[in-house]
């Protein structure tokens, strides 16, 4: 989408609904619309390079960062740091399992839950996933010089404040 067909569904929304229209559609408009590009982007990347979907991805990554020296979590610190529902973890999970990225070990301090560990696989394919990703991302703010960059690193910074 070029900046014309932005304008374009800018101006409509500001004719079509001017009881809800406020110039801060201005922004957040081309913010949301970059951020689903790349955010589709990624997905695809992930879901045709290596038939993997991003909530997997997170529960990689989240173990390889977040873990011991191991790479081991538990499933309910992987379901606090990435805020999954318990079914949903549980789900994603199983299917890391099958695809043998992960081990399930017992935990033997709670004989009721199993640990979460990543696997050499698992490690290659987290490494190999977030370096495409990187990638992908880098092209996406290509449009911008180095300059550009660190001024909108800084003001996303502060409206995170």
């Amino acid at each position: 989408m070029d900046i014309d067909e932005l304008e374009i569904i800018i101006e409509k929304n500001k004719t079509q609904s001017p009881e809800t229209f406020n110039e801060i559609l201005n922004v957040t408009i081309p913010f949301y619309t970059f951020y689903k590009q790349m955010n589709q982007g990624v997905c695809q990347l992930e879901e045709e390079k290596y038939r993997i979907n991003h909530s997997e991805v997170d529960v990689l990554s989240s173990l390889k960062i977040l873990g011991d020296k191991d790479y081991i979590l538990s499933p309910k610190q992987l379901h606090q740091k990435l805020l999954f529902t318990g079914g949903a973890i549980t789900k994603v999970l199983k299917k890391l399992e099958e695809k043998k990225y992960i081990r399930r070990l017992d935990n033997k301090y709670d004989k009721r839950s199993k640990l979460v560990q990543l696997t050499k696989l698992g490690i290659e394919v987290n490494d190999k996933v977030l370096k495409d990703i990187i990638d992908f991302e880098e092209k996406c703010f290509s449009a911008l010089n180095e300059e550009e960059k660190q001024t909108m690193k800084n003001l996303l910074l502060k409206m995170t404040k």
